[in-house]
């Protein structure tokens, strides 16, 4: 997952590996992913996950957010071919095996307390700054 765009990888209880790239927008995981059957997905923690996995969540799938420096998740993880397909794939067979170690996710009332101290010490900072230039 980045910040303009993600990339999917489903694997079917049939065997089909479906691959896809997609706008990380919640609208285009509706689009792709509302209509599915309820599924697990797998996310690597990143910036994006948590909207991400609430999204999905809301969408009725079993979201795990999972520890990106779990070694045993990335097998065959090569630094020379590294590319979002590859480890799109390697998720969605880390999460067919549950070989993966979930991350730690805070709630959503913490997350807004996070962001409000954020704030506040942004506002706090940018008067200093003013303060100072007097």
């Amino acid at each position: 997952m980045h910040k303009s765009e993600s990339q999917l990888c489903i694997l079917s209880e049939a065997g089909e590996v479906i691959e896809r790239r997609i706008r990380t927008e919640r609208a285009r995981f509706t689009a792709v992913l509302g209509k599915r059957a309820p599924a697990r997905v797998l996310l690597e923690a990143s910036t994006e996950s948590e909207w991400v996995a609430s999204c999905l969540e809301q969408l009725g799938h079993t979201v795990v957010v999972a520890d990106p420096n779990y070694a045993a998740m990335y097998p065959t993880r090569s630094r020379r071919v590294e590319t979002d397909r590859r480890d799109a794939r390697v998720l969605a067979e880390a999460c067919r095996l549950e070989a993966y170690r979930p991350a730690h996710r805070t709630s959503p009332a913490h997350r807004q307390l996070r962001a409000g101290l954020a704030a506040r010490e942004a506002l706090v900072r940018t008067r200093a700054v003013h303060l100072h230039d007097l």
